[in-house]
């Protein structure tokens, strides 16, 4: 088999981005799409000539399909992964894993109790700027980590939360919590959280949070500030709000502090060292040799990143583990925020286990 064989569940805004990147992709290839709007998956199945249905049934029994893509409304990843786990497909699982930590838990043993594998839809661990970034953290090019700085700045319109961006699905998913899990710290810095993780190798222990909802109809946050301590004593940070009138995107960069210098992640990769290396001059801002990704290439890199590995009969590049860890900071930052204290998380490891003090 030269190319992973997936059936698309959901059909949705995201869905369509993605089966664009299976159609571009090195691994991958469609086989078939499902919705529970026919219209929508009769769209897609046309699109690229392949068989569709609203029913999930029907697309798990179809052997021709390896893995599934799931890009469904949060709170039914759970369910469909299970489902999917159940009829021996492997699963790629849009963010975030689930809206739980016991959804997230229920779905990694349903995958090892099937024997396939979970992956989640994160983006860092096939983008060539955070590997960049990751390597000179390893190298000590910045000394011990000390912080990381999230910022996203986001001024969505009041039609994202009832059609998304494209307007391709009318639907109110997205403004209610029981649904949609929260607002934008878990529909948006999960990516960023996920990428901090991996750049600096440290797991998140403790996390604080104060968050609220004060210029969008909806039931989940618009702003939250959060603060949280990493296993080796740094300290993270997180801005964001899906409401920033004018959004000044030219100080919108996430940055990673360290002993001895500071990694900037934006349209480019930044770095600067006191002490320097072969490639980056000592006391200078350096701009490192690496071209970010398109939007278009990023998704393409995260297909190929579940289907390439899976071909070889290696794990994705992206776990499921990395999915919960992600899902845990966030939930013990709604946590933290409803309770007015720290929560903290079992240190240096993926547990969900929260204990509070």
């Amino acid at each position: 088999m030269d190319r992973l064989r997936i059936g698309l569940m959901g059909c949705g805004e995201i869905a369509a981005r993605t089966a664009a990147a299976i159609a571009n992709s090195r691994h991958a290839a469609h086989v078939m799409v499902m919705d529970t709007r026919p219209e929508l998956a009769r769209d897609l199945g046309e699109t690229y000539g392949i068989p569709w249905t609203d029913r999930a049934e029907d697309l798990l029994a179809n052997s021709a399909v390896d893995a599934v893509y799931i890009a469904v409304p949060h709170h039914l990843h759970a369910s469909l992964t299970i489902q999917a786990a159940e009829a021996g497909k492997h699963i790629l699982v849009e963010k975030p894993i689930a809206i739980t930590l016991a959804d997230a838990e229920a779905m990694i043993a349903a995958a090892r109790t099937n024997g396939v594998w979970l992956s989640v839809n994160f983006h860092a661990q096939v983008d060539p700027l955070c590997q960049t970034a990751r390597d000179l953290v390893a190298q000590g090019v910045i000394g011990q980590v000390v912080g990381t700085r999230i910022v996203y700045r986001g001024d969505k319109p009041a039609s994202y939360w009832t059609s998304g961006y494209s307007g391709r699905v009318a639907t109110d998913w997205r403004v209610r919590k029981a649904t949609a899990g929260g607002g934008v710290l878990i529909m948006n810095a999960i990516h960023d959280l996920n990428t901090m993780r991996f750049i600096t190798g440290h797991e998140v222990v403790r996390v604080y949070a104060e968050y609220g909802t004060f210029d969008t109809p909806v039931e989940v946050e618009d702003f939250i500030a959060v603060t949280y301590r990493y296993d080796n004593g740094a300290i993270g940070t997180i801005e964001a709000g899906s409401a920033i009138r004018g959004r000044d995107p030219l100080h919108d960069v996430d940055r990673v502090y360290g002993t001895a210098g500071q990694i900037l992640l934006g349209d480019s990769l930044r770095v600067y060292s006191s002490a320097g290396t072969d490639d980056v001059s000592a006391g200078e801002w350096h701009e490192m040799p690496v071209t970010p990704q398109t939007a278009e290439q990023q998704q393409i890199a995260m297909v190929d990143g579940f289907a390439g590995p899976l071909l070889g009969g290696e794990s994705p590049t992206i776990s499921a583990e990395d999915g919960l860890a992600a899902l845990a900071i966030v939930l013990a930052a709604y946590q933290s925020g409803t309770e007015g204290r720290p929560i903290s998380l079992a240190a240096g490891t993926q547990s969900p286990a929260m204990m509070l003090h």
